[in-house]
């Protein structure tokens, strides 16, 4: 296993240098994986650039892929889990049903559950709970800390009940997408894909404790994991 890191400020050419590397060693390396690994957002435009760079507009031995679809990549080789995946429109629709369920138990949520956009702003207070590996035990000590600060108090009680009432329904029925990075680690060291690859992560700011988990792993697993880092000029990055 190597690590390696493309240090510099925005616009000085990292992903540009990279990309041109990635094309140069897929072609004289045409048995190894590259796995180019970006955010959701950006892997439409970084395969169209990929396929754009290549000499042979094609990049069959290098996929481009956000940790959401590495995912579902690994599993479809090795199995993974067999329970439906959750998704956004799924979550807000669980939440829905279970905040019906508890309406009276929730002084402050409760009242607003009616207004438009609320149920959202809900599901993504658990989806942040989840990525920070924030489980309801730790909402019930963060929220008796809490205790005595005014409305924050009665607001954190609320989201508890309902994050411990949606993980309840959920259990057995579903996973979530924040979920699947967890099982992804597992899975990780079945994978053939995995071992002796090339992963490289590319516009990225930071990763959440889940994504850091399944880095960790990588590092173990492949041949060889990338980065670019977005690092003023001047600064020394080795001090």
């Amino acid at each position: 296993m190597s690590l390696r890191f493309y240090f510099g400020p925005s616009g000085a050419g990292k992903s540009y240098t990279l990309y041109e590397e990635l094309v140069e060693r897929s072609l004289r390396e045409p048995e190894r994986n590259f796995l180019l690994i970006v955010p959701d957002q950006f892997t439409m435009q970084t395969q169209k650039d990929m396929v754009e760079r290549h000499s042979r507009k094609g990049i069959m031995n290098i996929d481009v892929l956000s940790f959401g679809r590495l995912s579902h990549r690994i599993f479809e080789e090795t199995g993974g889990y067999t329970v439906p995946v959750l998704d956004d429109t799924g979550k807000s629709l669980v939440l829905r049903k279970v905040a019906q369920n508890l309406e009276k138990e929730l002084p402050v949520i409760g009242a607003n559950l009616k207004k438009l956009g609320y149920i959202h702003e809900v599901k993504s207070a658990i989806s942040e709970f989840m990525q920070y590996s924030i489980a309801p035990d730790d909402l019930t000590k963060l929220t008796e800390f809490a205790r005595g600060r005014g409305a924050l108090f009665y607001k954190l009680k609320d989201l508890e009940l309902l994050y411990r009432g949606f993980m309840d329904y959920i259990q057995s029925r579903f996973v979530t997408t924040e979920e699947t990075l967890g099982l992804l680690k597992a899975q990780l060291p079945k994978s053939s894909l995995i071992r002796d690859s090339v992963v490289v992560f590319d516009g990225f700011t930071g990763f959440t404790p889940v994504q850091n988990q399944v880095i960790e792993e990588l590092l173990v697993l492949c041949r060889e994991v990338i980065f670019t880092v977005l690092l003023g000029e001047g600064e020394k990055p080795f001090e």
